[in-house]
């Protein structure tokens, strides 16, 4: 008797369970807001279009997420994700034989802000976020943009995940 209370209890915590999520979706964020503007992120470096990589990148966190509406302008945002990309190089990991770079490691720091529109109140900021990716180089010193631009996109995309995130768990 006691094995099948057991077993009953094991599967109805299985079916109902404790609604427990790995993904933050904002719950601390107030449910007023319900539409996100992404300005364009400041670019403070020498590499030309970093800035819209990672306001592409952030547009797609938010509409991954479906609490929040993209909208394509302030007037009707209930908040704004603003960026400022502070800092980006570049530096050699391993080189060839001919002494060119085999790898690189690309590192970056932001700042982000995420502002409610209503009362300018601040419900998320991060200053001096930094994010570094490694990727090979090809032989072909022609190729290296192409290459730089891909390692790009991942840097972008890791770096806005980690930090939607922390923004929707109010970390």
């Amino acid at each position: 008797m006691k094995i099948k209370i057991a077993i009953l209890c094991f599967f109805s915590i299985c079916l109902f369970g404790c609604g427990y999520s790995f993904a933050p979706r904002g719950e601390n964020i107030d449910n007023r807001i319900r539409t996100v503007y992404v300005e364009s992120f400041e670019n403070k470096t020498a590499q030309a279009e970093i800035e819209n990589y990672f306001r592409t990148a952030f547009i797609n966190q938010f509409i991954q997420n479906s609490r929040f509406k993209v909208v394509s302008g302030t007037e009707s945002a209930d908040a704004i994700v603003r960026g400022k990309i502070d800092n980006f190089n570049t530096s050699p990991l391993s080189y060839v034989k001919s002494g060119l770079a085999a790898e690189e490691r690309a590192t970056i720091t932001i700042d982000l802000t995420f502002e409610d529109t209503t009362n300018s109140k601040i419900i998320w900021s991060s200053k001096n976020m930094t994010k570094s990716i490694d990727y090979s180089l090809n032989e072909d010193i022609n190729l290296l943009p192409s290459v730089r631009k891909r390692a790009l996109r991942k840097l972008a995309n890791d770096m806005t995940e980690k930090a939607f995130n922390l923004m929707m768990s109010g970390f």
